[in-house]
């Protein structure tokens, strides 16, 4: 064995905590990107299982997955090699003074970046298959994981996704040379570094610890709040700022991720609550019209064609969903498509005439406005008029309407109510008519359902309607088994020509189950991604700090013997601890908070949402770091200060 290869070894066996979580964060590295390989190669082989052998799609979905699994591991890479590469460095600036001493009698740069190089090979002969082993254990487990959020999903598709585990030999030899890369990679820099330092600055141990001029003063501050052990805690770190620097770096890029991960599962809950509003429904059924078939000649209507469902009808209907066992019906129905409402500028108020457009009218003094008619099923309307102050038959106005522009959302009641007449005007034929209001509700007093139907600017309930769409709200204790029940109902009482119209019936519970499962399924992945990317940076920060506190032994020793405490000692790296993680806040939050933002930007484009300060994630993490950093200084420094003063000093 070559003399450089027997120092490595020995220096592997010499320093076993530090070798032990240099060698974790190899073997997470080498498992994360098994895992990701293995996720793409099982994900190919599911893709051609559905489309066939339809090379276009398939190439187009691989590019797609391999293009995903080069940003994650290029990711991985790169927090590998600041984590493996800042092992490397410690242990080339532990052996300094070495080097130094064989610099003196011969040895050259070569072998000199062969000792660090050859400790990197040993490593990655246990490292590198290790982490094949947890990387497709990682890939079985994630395996299985889909496949259970994708049963729901299953159970209604045509074509189910079924994700199998596979083992690709292509996969996991790109592992092992990314992986080999990655430690080579780490390597080589501290030990270019190693090699280029003189005999005597390698003997002199100087070039770890550099002080600039100016960082030899004392920060008056620090040395008010904190005391004399404030001011060693700053100047320690500033002393030692590259040990701390690849620290910050990973508790910072933890952070930022912690952080973005945090907004993005809000956003998933928020968006599920928009497209399914809260609602006590499981099922809903719909009628609905295709009120623009109709027939033109020289630009004149001839013929409209349309299919409408009439109250007495909806109604039948409701009464026979109604006998389905422990279930409730709400049965609304709505035209919001054939009438206008001129209304004049004396009856809305003065927020809702700025935003409409200039009157019209003979003297300019009617607004022409979309208007809703809404009907209910008889049980509900009965309540609402209750409720209203008003007699069956009645016209009610709902007065309120939500507005959504660049400030936000903003909720108006359009008219100044005053039991007025309205003149209401066909869009398609052109006829006229009035209409009574009798009753006026706000959108707090009415049903939820009623805002599904319909919300124009003005919206009315009327107690009789052919209506252009109805909806059957149900709440059933068998969901599954009442969506066949009404779609069987609405197929034997409702006829029409299927051209102008459609009848369908959704299992709400089970849609919101599955957006429900995939969202999890993509917080699973993505946590586990987040998961083991903050294990690669804490092995880092423990070795880092360990190596620190440890390197630092003779300096405790003598501030212990010039009359330092036990207490003040505790004191002082309490501190280094507590300004390490605040560094790391200080830029990582920020940060983090401008890549939820850009996650924000992303999702709120199809709704309208505000930003929702991600506090929780940031007091998370916060605290996370501060523990992490914390224990880790204080446990380190527990294995030093046993020691006898004496012997560590002349050490």
């Amino acid at each position: 064995m070559k003399l450089t290869a027997k120092l490595a070894y020995s220096q592997i066996k010499s320093s076993r905590g530090r070798t032990a979580w240099t060698l974790a964060g190899i073997i997470l590295a080498t498992a994360m990107i098994t895992a990701v390989f293995g996720f793409a190669a099982s994900g190919d082989a599911m893709f051609r299982h559905v489309i066939g052998d339809n090379e276009y799609y398939i190439n187009m979905y691989n590019s797609m997955l391999f293009g995903m699994s080069a940003v994650f591991v290029s990711i991985i890479v790169a927090a590998s090699v600041i984590v493996v590469s800042n092992a490397f460095r410690v242990s080339a600036g532990e052996r300094a003074a070495q080097f130094g001493i064989l610099k003196s009698v011969g040895a050259t740069k070569k072998q000199i970046a062969e000792t660090i190089m050859y400790e990197g090979v040993y490593l990655c002969l246990i490292g590198i298959p290790a982490g094949l082993a947890l990387g497709l254990l990682v890939n079985l487990t994630g395996v299985r994981i889909v496949d259970y959020f994708l049963t729901r999903l299953n159970n209604v598709s045509e074509q189910p996704l079924v994700l199998d585990f596979v083992i690709a030999w292509q996969a996991l030899l790109l592992s092992v040379i990314i992986s080999f890369m990655t430690v080579g990679l780490s390597a080589w820099l501290p030990a270019r570094k190693a090699a280029g330092l003189t005999a005597i600055d390698a003997i002199r141990v100087a070039g770890e610890v550099k002080v600039k001029p100016g960082q030899a003063r004392k920060n008056w501050l620090i040395q008010k709040l904190f005391g004399f052990e404030g001011v060693l805690a700053s100047k320690s770190l500033k002393r030692s700022r590259r040990n701390f620097r690849a620290t910050v770096v990973s508790l910072t890029v933890s952070i930022v991720l912690f952080i973005v991960v945090g907004t993005f599962g809000m956003m998933m809950g928020t968006l599920t609550n928009v497209f399914f509003p809260g609602i006590d429904i499981n099922v809903a059924a719909q009628f609905y019209s295709y009120y623009d078939a109709r027939r033109i000649e020289d630009w004149e209507l001839i013929e409209r064609k349309y299919v409408a469902v009439n109250s007495v009808l909806a109604g039948e209907i409701t009464e026979k969903m109604r006998e389905f066992p422990d279930t409730d019906v709400f049965g609304a129905g709505a035209d919001y498509h054939s009438y206008r409402a001129l209304v004049p500028i004396e009856m809305l108020n003065s927020r809702t005439r700025e935003i409409l457009d200039p009157p019209l009218g003979p003297d300019n003094r009617e607004h022409i406005i979309f208007a809703s008619l809404i009907v209910l099923d008889a049980e509900n309307y009965d309540a609402l008029c209750r409720l209203a102050g008003v007699p069956r038959g009645s016209n009610i106005l709902v007065n309120q309407f939500t507005l959504y522009h660049d400030e936000g959302r903003q909720i108006l009641a359009p008219l100044i109510f005053s039991n007025q007449t309205l003149r209401m005007k066909n869009y398609y034929y052109g006829d006229e008519f009035d209409i009574t209001l009798h009753g006026v509700l706000s959108i707090g007093e009415i049903p939820k359902e009623i805002l599904w139907v319909s919300n124009s600017m003005v919206n009315i309930i009327v107690p009789a309607l052919d209506a252009l769409s109805y909806v059957w709200f149900a709440n059933s204790s068998d969901a599954a088994g009442f969506t066949e029940y009404a779609g069987a109902v609405l197929r034997d009482m409702f006829t029409f020509d299927e051209s102008l119209g459609d009848l369908s019936v959704f299992n709400i519970q089970e849609q919101m189950d599955m957006t429900r499962d995939i969202g999890r399924l993509i917080m699973v992945f993505i946590y586990g991604f987040i998961a083991m990317l903050t294990l690669i940076g804490l092995t880092n920060v423990i070795s880092t700090i360990s190596a620190n506190v440890r390197s630092r032994s003779r300096e405790f020793a003598v501030l212990r013997s010039a009359g330092m405490t036990p207490e003040g000692l505790s004191r002082m790296l309490n501190l280094e601890s507590i300004l390490c993680s605040l560094k790391s806040l200080v830029i990582g939050l920020p940060l983090g908070v401008a890549g939820s933002y850009a996650v924000y930007r992303y999702l709120a484009v199809p709704v309208e949402l505000g930003f929702p300060m991600p506090w929780l994630p940031i007091i998370q993490c916060s605290l996370g770091v501060l523990i992490v950093t914390w224990v880790t200084m204080r446990y380190s420094a527990s294995r030093i200060q046993g020691k006898n003063i004496i012997e560590t000093i002349r050490y």
